[in-house]
């Protein structure tokens, strides 16, 4: 595959302004209208309170609502921009695209060669591994599909919902983002979770490492101190060692360590047939560098985990 082609930095701004212009002359339109519906309570208040004590709230009540919506648009007009140039640089780039807010463009019709990338695109995200399936709810948008080194591979915008309630029963939903790469592909160690350490993880390093072992899976030492100490390494309890010593190996720990080798990638993720590397927050139109580098650890762990 050649070199993928990445848009100008200032492009995702330009086109989110633009998409933010369009939803907000709607959104303008009808928050006027619904201001509107409240014109008989506004004759009723001025006859009770007065017109000052109307205008202000009038005024302040117009700002508010305007202002929520603006908001909500610019959010939206976001979304919307990052998916049409996510879509681009598949296009670009030779690869299939599929996103569930897709924009409203003519879609360009597949080569022969590359339908089967299109067809990989549009199936369902199978839940494979234990990130994939965590929450109560969870989706992908802004599907890429594509071959890397002769392997069909996906890399999507994945996020899954999680819900909590407090003692009156009132729920609250918390969203976590990731990019996700999905890859057919069977390690020499399965099951296997690397997963980055956070600060805290860091700091507590002895207790972060007990909790993986929870569900059957267990934290192995390796030989590299700053390996240990930025990565938490997981394998099953029945785990052959050898094999896991052979496959990290005090080089690739070393460049692991150091962030020579996938430094943006927070979890590695390897279950039955499948192999899953994601990194956190979802891919923004501003952000496309990040599929380049969701490609490079695809490669690094077809070349380092087989």
């Amino acid at each position: 595959m050649s070199e993928p082609r990445t848009p100008a930095p200032n492009a995702f701004r330009a086109r989110r302004w633009a998409a933010a212009r369009e939803r907000m002359r709607a959104t303008t339109i009808w928050t006027v209208v619904g201001l509107a519906l409240f014109v008989p309570l506004c004759i009723y208040a001025v006859a009770e309170r007065g017109a000052i004590w109307m205008t202000v709230t009038g005024i302040v009540a117009f700002v508010l609502g305007l202002g929520f919506a603006a908001l909500l648009a610019w959010q939206a007009a976001g979304k919307r921009a990052s998916s049409r140039m996510i879509r681009e640089w598949a296009i670009a780039n030779g690869w299939a695209y599929w996103g569930r807010d897709m924009p409203a463009e003519p879609t360009p019709q597949p080569h022969e060669a590359r339908f089967d990338d299109f067809m990989l695109a549009t199936e369902a995200f199978p839940e494979a591994t234990p990130l994939l399936r965590k929450g109560n709810r969870r989706y992908v948008t802004d599907v890429l599909a594509g071959t890397v080194d002769g392997l069909p591979v996906r890399i999507a915008n994945h996020t899954y919902e999680t819900d909590s309630y407090d003692g009156d029963g009132n729920r609250t939903t918390t969203y976590t983002n990731h990019v996700v790469a999905l890859v057919p592909q069977v390690p020499k160690v399965t099951p296997l979770r690397m997963v980055r350490r956070s600060r805290l993880g860091k700091a507590l390093k002895g207790a972060d490492d007990t909790m993986a072992g929870i569900g059957g899976m267990k934290a192995v030492d390796m030989e590299n101190r700053d390996f240990n100490t930025a990565f938490s390494l997981r394998v099953a309890d029945d785990a052959d060692m050898v094999l896991v010593f052979q496959l990290f190996d005090q080089v690739t720990q070393e460049r692991l360590a150091d962030g020579r080798d996938i430094p943006t990638i927070d979890l590695v993720e390897a279950e039955g047939p499948w192999l899953m590397l994601a990194d956190g927050g979802t891919v923004r139109g501003d952000q496309l560098t990040r599929i380049e580098q969701m490609i490079a650890a695809i490669r690094w762990a077809r070349t380092t985990l087989d």
